[in-house]
């Protein structure tokens, strides 16, 4: 059975729990735009590219889950850049899908192509800055892609990954069944923790010390471990810095806070 691109795309978003998409409409991605019209999943429009970015940030912080960015291309997605980097720079897991020019004007200047050093180079611009690039050439390479990007955003140290799709292979059919395959596959993965030898050596380390102290960073927020150090510090009675990324860790107005120790 064959099936759009635009269409099992959106299904495989809500299948993995999807409930909003940020973006901007364009002309590359009406497919995506024209199947969701029906679907579960509500399209954030925005008024400008790095608004969406930036609001796909914050979901993803607040919600604890990855942000998806529908961009348009050339102008919409370099535009959506900021945000995508400020999400990289504080690990935040975010899938950014981008139309491109149709495959087949490739190095034809066509509108809004960037082809600085290569034809639809625009998907360079993000690999500075992005755990990985891809952009589809075939139809039948989306459905590995797309769950590629998924669990690159939200493993290891989680960040933006990119998928630049040309507007031609949104309309193009695919097998669906190269989508059913990956309903298979793990959708959550489990996050690697210390040895009890380790987290022994830590503690033991920290009662010997003469003016023990915690500084901590964003990372105990994004692992959603707040209220654990909170019953840790209380426990051994420690002083507790954090870094700017780190805010939100204690209350401002808990006994053992010394607050931000600058950048």
């Amino acid at each position: 059975m064959q099936d759009l691109i635009s269409h099992q795309l959106v299904k495989y978003l809500e299948d993995r729990g999807v409930e909003h998409i940020f973006g901007l409409c364009g002309h590359t991605n009406i497919a995506v735009l024209t199947a969701l019209e029906k679907s579960s999943i509500k399209f954030i429009n925005t008024r400008h590219e790095q608004v969406a970015a930036h609001a796909a940030d914050g979901y993803a912080r607040a919600k604890k889950t990855t942000a998806v960015v529908l961009s348009h291309l050339g102008p919409g997605l370099t535009n959506a850049a900021t945000g995508v980097a400020n999400a990289a720079l504080d690990s935040v897991p975010m899938v950014v899908i981008a139309g491109d020019v149709p495959s087949h004007y490739y190095g034809k200047h066509p509108h809004q192509e960037i082809n600085l050093h290569s034809d639809a180079a625009q998907s360079e611009i993000y690999r500075p800055f992005c755990k990985r690039v891809w952009r589809v050439e075939r139809p039948d390479l989306f459905p590995e892609i797309i769950e590629k990007a998924f669990q690159l955003a939200e493993s290891g140290r989680p960040g933006p990954v990119l998928v630049s799709v040309p507007m031609d292979i949104f309309s193009k059919e695919v097998d669906v069944e190269l989508f059913a395959k990956l309903k298979l596959h793990t959708k959550k993965l489990h996050t690697p923790s210390i040895d009890d030898e380790v987290a022994t050596q830590i503690i033991e380390a920290l009662v010997a010390a003469k003016k023990p102290q915690l500084h901590v960073g964003g990372g105990v927020v994004l692992a959603n471990a707040t209220a654990e150090l909170e019953e840790f510090v209380n426990h051994m009675s420690l002083p507790v810095s954090h870094s700017l990324m780190g805010k939100g860790v204690l209350p401002d107005d808990h006994p053992f806070i010394l607050g931000m120790t600058g950048f």
